[in-house]
């Protein structure tokens, strides 16, 4: 019974990460538009006199928000748009595959537009990393994109078969993310300083909002989808 599960959350998964180099267009879209902040943020702050290390925090997350509204609003739009959501609904057997599934594939491509952002603003920020605690910024955006992802798919599949679910999204996405915003921008404040004890607490708030925001839509998920 649980590997079946787990290999329907796989193929849900590896269709949907194909789907998304398949096309390839959302990808880039979202990838440019990080790439463009970086060069917004960079050139404003060489206009004045700010230590960057102290600022990172917040420059990084507010970008790493403002991607995420564009690249997580696909989780279940393609189905939507091409009507195949109740026939994959049907081919799942379980709404819980769908949502985890599709949050995986939602990390993912965090992580994979992190990848790319986090070093371009290191290096044009002029960042020192003097005190970096490696460790802890990992950890802090791990956590801080796991609660991005899960918040983003339950938003997703509530918001998608709405009028105006584009508009709807990040409206109803930023008051559910203050509280990860809030941990993610100090807990990385934290690791740039080498503070690592100052902030553990920020750390289990972080750990203990994304299992709450994971599990609970794993739970009634299908409710969720009844938007």
């Amino acid at each position: 019974m649980v590997p079946n599960y787990w290999n329907k959350v796989f193929l849900i998964y590896q269709k949907d990460l194909k789907d998304e180099i398949r096309t390839f267009s959302h990808l880039l879209g979202t990838l440019v538009f990080g790439i463009m902040l970086v060069f917004i943020f960079s050139y404003a702050l060489q206009l004045v006199h700010l230590e960057t290390d102290s600022i990172f925090p917040a420059v990084l997350w507010v970008s790493v928000y403002f991607a995420a509204t564009i690249a997580l609003q696909r989780s279940f739009a393609k189905e939507y748009e091409d009507r195949t959501l109740d026939a994959l609904l049907l081919a799942s057997g379980d709404r819980g595959i769908l949502f985890i599934a599709k949050f995986l594939c939602s990390l993912t491509i965090l992580l994979i537009f992190e990848a790319v952002v986090v070093p371009l603003f290191w290096i044009f920020m002029g960042v020192t990393g003097y005190n970096l605690h490696m460790g802890l910024f990992l950890v802090s955006l791990s956590l801080g994109s796991w609660g991005l992802a899960a918040i983003g798919t339950m938003l997703n599949g509530m918001t998608v078969q709405l009028p105006g679910s584009r508009l709807l999204f990040p409206i109803l996405m930023f008051p559910l993310l203050l509280p990860l915003f809030m941990g993610a921008i100090l807990t990385t404040q934290g690791a740039m300083l080498g503070e690592v004890q100052s902030v553990m607490g920020w750390i289990f708030l972080l750990l203990a909002f994304d299992l709450i925001f994971t599990i609970s839509p794993l739970l009634l998920f299908d409710y969720v989808l009844e938007g």
